[in-house]
């Protein structure tokens, strides 16, 4: 129980010779979520051992050092649909264990709700026909025959290595909770179940009958165990839990401290060049896309030998690139994350014509300890994401990335956000690093794919409105504005001694743009402060500040449209300052860069989202409280949709913006 509320629950157990390591995962009150994160942490521990997938023995089999044990309720199982998309992950690679054991409690009332009434089919358990998988059905109300379906099970596991079912047969004696009479909605049930005598009391006169134990034994065990519980019991008000959750794998890391770190992730130019080269590299028996070789490998080789420019894949690329050369592990997982929904990663090449996959940064050297793993998903947002934290939980020296299609796609997993992603550490001090890619941003599309909405996940932060923000953040959110920005990122998520989940707002507008004639490799390498590292504000250098009357700030690739405006229009008294990072707010940064503009009269804060979403709601009172500045609005007015989804009104709404932004 104290564990529970520290992190999770370990146990080691000894059966003789045999040593049993056993790790239960906090469990929030949303039926079934927890099952994708417990096999994504067994999938995680199966790398961390070199086991299956992960072992270079062609003996080994996934799950001969790990399997997981997922415990159902016969109505929540049924009835939700995480449990489906976990089933459908079962056998897919780079998310198979080798088989899960599991164990439905199949007490037939669903809350208050009959059996019958919880599922459209006749057993609770048959979503496991979707996958093949084996259900054996049990009456629990005779152990012995519980204990042989058990051994069968796992007999069936270590030989097959595939998932199998114990559908457990029973009946609940009292209600859901202390105030739930179940006798008021399953009254022909409970007149069954109050006229039984216990399984145990019913077992053990079996036992005594047949000479096994004898009546006196019986009181002795029973007298014993509520001795134990009963002293056991006293203990609690004086027990404290010992917070356990930086041992092991976390014995390198710290708690995040009350102020900002900076870490200094830069990589020399000539480290870049090479991994750059080696990401775009395949053998020249492979039969890649003749486009593709055009457009993506002939083109990257250009743009890092002759400094043509860098574009966002090629900084993700040299991010990736780098990190592996230093021996960290990558794992991207998403919907088409091999390639990039919008064809700009290729970061796994399809042979033309055998259909063979190769990833060149997987053969960057012959003796190379980082591995990059790619992951296309099935068509799941909330298992999958959930299966993506339990590894992020489980490998904290792995760069965890699951990217959405879309960003708005995200809200297919908001079970799994709110419940693990931005609150585990809060809960449980269960630390994850998870990345979250979500591409956003107004390009004119339908209210279905432009937004990723920012706001909801700063509204689920722990940020400060009264008082500067530290990296003791529950995660932090980002929205980069360009490919440096975001290399940077990447690197401090595995480089530094804290971590926390990331939430990356990129825009899908920048994805292959170029940053202007300093976008070299170079670029990535710019010193400021004699450190190389991201930075969460960036200021105004194109302008004078003492001719500054105007100063506006964005976040997001909005900035683009508002300088390309800016110059439009001659303005030579208007700056534009982006906030990199939202959270942890950057509140050193803003007033320091505010001390310029001596002569400013005016403040802004220019959004493409609409008012009730973007980040306006989140920065404006921090601007009041911590950087005295009152900031007047300018962006899409209130509405119920992210977007309009028609051409024309969505060129006015761009034009209305930058009217009300640049305003005397």
């Amino acid at each position: 129980i104290f564990s529970y509320l520290f992190k999770v629950s370990s146990v080691d157990l000894a059966y003789g010779d045999h040593n049993l390591h056993v790790t239960m995962m906090p469990n929030p009150s949303h039926l079934e979520a927890v099952n994708p994160v417990v096999v994504g942490k067994a999938r995680g521990r199966q790398r961390s051992l070199a086991e299956g997938h992960y072992s270079e023995s062609e003996q080994s089999q996934p799950g001969d050092k790990v399997v997981c044990l997922q415990i159902h309720g016969d109505a929540a199982v049924a009835g939700q649909g995480v449990i489906q998309e976990t089933v459908a992950l079962s056998n897919v690679p780079h998310f198979a264990i080798g088989g899960s054991l599991h164990v439905c409690i199949n007490n037939q009332v669903g809350y208050t709700t009959p059996g019958e009434r919880t599922r459209s089919t006749t057993y609770c358990t048959d979503v496991a026909k979707m996958a093949a998988m084996p259900v054996i059905h049990v009456n629990g109300d005779h152990p012995e025959a519980v204990v042989r379906a058990a051994q069968l099970a796992v007999e069936y596991q270590r030989k097959f290595r595939r998932d199998i079912w114990v559908d457990l047969i029973c009946w609940r004696r009292w209600g859901h909770n202390e105030l739930d009479n179940p006798r008021f909605t399953n009254p022909d049930m409970y007149q069954n179940i109050d006229a039984r005598r216990s399984v145990p009391d019913v077992y053990v006169d079996s036992l005594v009958d047949s000479g096994i134990m004898t009546r006196e034994e019986v009181l002795k065990i029973n007298s014993d165990y509520n001795t134990y519980l009963a002293e056991q019991f006293k203990l609690v008000d004086t027990h404290v839990p010992k917070a356990n959750h930086l041992e092991k794998q976390w014995s390198g890391f710290v708690q995040s401290p009350s102020s900002i770190e900076v870490w200094d992730t830069g990589v020399d130019v000539s480290t870049l060049k090479y991994v750059a080269a080696k990401s775009v590299e395949l053998p020249e028996e492979f039969n890649v896309h003749g486009h593709l070789n055009k457009t993506h490998c002939e083109a990257r080789i250009k743009k890092v030998t002759e400094g043509q420019g860098l574009d966002w894949a090629t900084a993700e690329a040299c991010a990736f690139g780098s990190l592996l050369h230093q021996g960290y592990n990558i794992r991207i997982s998403g919907q088409d994350v091999g390639r990039g929904t919008f064809s700009q990663r290729h970061c796994m090449f399809v042979d033309q014509k055998d259909a063979s996959m190769y990833i060149p940064f997987n053969h960057m050297a012959q003796q190379q300890t980082g591995h990059l793993e790619v992951v296309n998903s099935i068509l799941s947002e909330e298992a999958v994401l959930g299966f993506e934290y339990g590894v992020s939980v489980e490998s904290p020296n792995t760069l965890c990335i699951w990217e959405a299609q879309f960003g708005d796609f995200y809200n297919g997993a908001q079970i799994m956000i709110d419940t693990f992603v931005s609150s585990g550490e809060t809960k449980w001090l269960t630390q994850s690093g998870l990345v979250m890619l979500l591409p956003h941003g107004y390009d004119g599309a339908g209210p279905e794919h432009s937004s990723c909405h920012i706001e909801r996940f700063l509204q689920n932060c722990d940020s400060k409105e009264d008082r500067p923000d530290g990296e003791d953040i529950n995660w932090g959110v980002v929205n980069p504005t360009n490919g440096a920005q975001y290399f940077h990122l990447l690197r401090r998520q595995v480089s530094g001694k804290t971590l926390a989940p990331l939430i990356v707002n990129g825009a899908r507008s920048l994805l292959k743009i170029f940053f202007g004639p300093k976008a070299t490799l170079n670029y990535i390498e710019e010193v400021k402060g004699g450190l190389f590292n991201f930075y969460q504000f960036l200021g105004d250098g194109s302008i004078s500040p003492d001719q500054v009357r105007r100063v506006v700030f964005v976040s997001g690739k909005h900035y683009y449209t508002l300088d390309a405006e800016r110059q439009s229009r001659g303005l030579k008294d208007t700056a534009i300052v982006r906030i990199e990072a939202l959270c942890p707010f950057p509140t050193a940064e803003i007033n320091t860069e505010m001390a310029k503009y001596k002569n400013a009269k005016q403040f802004v804060w220019s959004q493409e989202e609409h008012r009730n979403m973007g980040a306006w709601f989140f920065v404006n009172p921090r601007f009041n409280n911590l950087c005295g500045t009152k900031l007047s609005y300018a962006g899409r007015d209130v509405l119920g949709t992210p977007a309009v989804g028609i051409g024309q009104l969505h060129k006015k709404e761009v034009q209305d913006i930058l009217d009300q932004t640049f305003k005397n």
